[in-house]
């Protein structure tokens, strides 16, 4: 194995668990650098490694599932052989994953964020609270690749409906405590309709003639329902986990010109002093937030174009592609450097792979 020789950069990235949730924080990143030529190919589980990796390769493997630290241990020693470097996508703390998964990853001692050459996140607070296991970390900030044009026009004629979203998925224990509220703000008129993709048990909690229902979306689709709508309900308790996450929801709605009430959890940074939505310090003053920009068109609007202007701005995918392919470059071009790093935390890593790929 020769990580010394000048090599361009290819880029192999393994996406462990596809659908829409990776949309934004895989596929559209990766699609954006093969647009600019940058050699990438995503691949969908199930792969085959000897087919999906080629030698001499920058690995991005999004949260892969070992059944044992013996299993990545030959894993990475496969990759080392193969001149490449593998770096873990995580972008969750591992205390929101289901049981079961959290049991698996305790009983294998972390192992696939520990026998690797770093890891590959969008929050500065995980890689910080993931050091102890992963003390090499690469940040790459999530962003939007599709921002439509600022619609003003959906906030002044709507007619007799305002539509309100709610599309935040494993939120069941904030949305519980939506239903009441928002099962009394239906009764008292018959100008909103509540919009719930996923969550059926809050949809089937509400006033039938309220609600507008969806299961689970493609992205594309997602983004167009969120899109009709006025107002986006983000609900997150404030929790370290939950403030390791990245406000894509918020994003989303900035892209579609969609007013936020957000938080107690994650949202106070991006909302800022509610320039950019309404923050609520409890979950008890989200429905009362959203009340206010309902009431309130001129503040709404304000709030609309502030959040889109610093979209646009800030987390621009297409402006932030170039820097992300320095970030890369200069990953490739330190190789052996990472894995003379590695190979000082775990010095089984450098021999042979004992099983066949």
């Amino acid at each position: 194995m020769q990580f010394g020789l000048s090599r361009p950069l290819q880029i192999e990235v393994l996406v462990n668990s596809h659908g829409p949730h990776e949309q934004v924080r895989v596929r559209e990143p990766f699609c954006g650098l093969q647009r600019l030529g940058v050699d990438c190919r995503l691949h969908r589980h199930p792969f085959l490694l000897p087919k999906a990796i080629r030698p001499n390769s920058l690995v991005i493997w999004q949260r892969p599932r070992p059944s044992s630290w013996e299993e990545q241990l030959n894993i990475l020693r496969w990759i080392r052989d193969r001149g490449c470097i593998l770096l873990i996508e995580w972008d969750d703390h591992p205390d929101l994953f289901p049981r079961e998964i959290k049991k698996a990853l305790k009983n294998i001692k972390m192992a696939p964020l520990c026998l690797s050459h770093g890891l590959h996140t969008s929050s500065q607070l995980l890689a910080k609270e993931l050091e102890s296991i992963q003390p090499m970390s690469f940040i790459v900030p999530n962003a939007i690749w599709r921002i439509p044009s600022l619609n003003i026009k959906k906030h002044i004629e709507y007619g007799s409906s305002f539509r309100i979203f709610i599309g935040n998925q494993n939120r069941q224990n904030e949305h519980k405590k939506l239903s009441i509220p928002l099962t009394e703000w239906c009764n008292k008129t018959n100008s909103i309709k509540i919009v719930i993709v996923g969550d059926s048990k809050l949809a089937d909690s509400l006033p039938n003639q309220s609600v507008e229902k969806y299961p689970l979306l493609k992205y594309s689709d997602y983004r167009k329902v969120m899109g009709s709508c006025h107002l986006a309900l983000l609900p997150l308790e404030n929790s370290l986990p939950n403030n390791c996450k990245t406000p894509i929801k918020w994003m989303e709605a900035a892209a579609e010109s969609v007013a936020v009430i957000g938080g107690p959890g994650l949202y106070k940074e991006v909302i800022g002093n509610n320039e950019n939505g309404l923050f609520c310090e409890t979950l008890d003053q989200l429905i009362p937030q959203a009340k206010i920009l309902y009431n309130d068109p001129e503040k709404r609007l304000i709030k609309v174009s502030n959040s889109h202007r610093k979209l646009l701005k800030e987390s621009n995918l297409r402006d932030l592609l170039p820097n992300r392919i320095k970030l890369y470059n200069l990953i490739w071009n330190q190789r052996a450097k990472l894995d003379q790093i590695l190979l000082e935390r775990f010095p089984q890593a450098s021999s042979g792979c004992s099983f066949k790929i």
